[in-house]
């Protein structure tokens, strides 16, 4: 993947990154409707301690953009200086309560926290896109922002795709061809 510093600074670009920041919003349709093949024990369970649950990845995301990005984007809406510390995963969970959470409800606020998050991005001006923005002591810019969205994005769903093809989502003694 590029770095937000490597991010050509277009209007083609941004209308990219507008799209891409929306296409979570498809991926949450998608997801639902196959979400309920997956098994309690995948959706809520963690490999390993350290890890988090396939429900928790997808909790974190729509805090991610309830708590961090969209009060950013609404900053620099009003003219406001953005500096972000960008709390991990754990952090952002520690308000929730994921474990009492269906997953249905879980994509609903996935998708209205980004539609909220892609309105913002869409109605700054032009010319804001360039002002600076500062992601854990980084200095980039609206463009930059809108690739760290993405790209934490992307790093969730691989770890979540990863999870539900290295699942046994069958009762079938041979595992799912992959």
């Amino acid at each position: 993947m590029t770095n937000a510093s490597d991010v050509p600074r277009t209007a083609g670009v941004r209308q990219a990154l507008l799209d891409q920041l929306a296409y979570l919003i498809d991926e949450t349709a998608v997801l639902r409707e196959h979400v309920g093949r997956i098994p309690e024990s995948v959706l809520k369970g963690r490999p390993i301690e350290s890890e988090l649950s396939f429900l928790e990845m997808y909790v974190s995301l729509y805090l991610f953009d309830q708590k961090v990005y969209s009060p950013a984007v609404a900053r620099l809406a009003e003219g406001k200086d953005v500096s972000l510390d960008v709390p991990g995963e754990r952090e952002m969970l520690d308000d929730a309560a994921p474990e009492h959470t269906e997953i249905e409800a879980v994509l609903d606020h996935i998708s209205t926290a980004r539609t909220g998050l892609a309105t913002l991005f869409s109605g700054l001006d032009v010319h804001a896109w360039r002002t600076p923005v500062t992601i854990n002591g980084a200095v980039t810019d609206v463009f930059g922002l809108a690739h760290h969205v993405i790209r934490h994005d992307v790093d969730l769903l691989r770890r979540a795709a990863t999870r539900l093809h290295e699942s046994r989502l069958t009762s079938r003694r041979e595992d799912i061809p992959k």
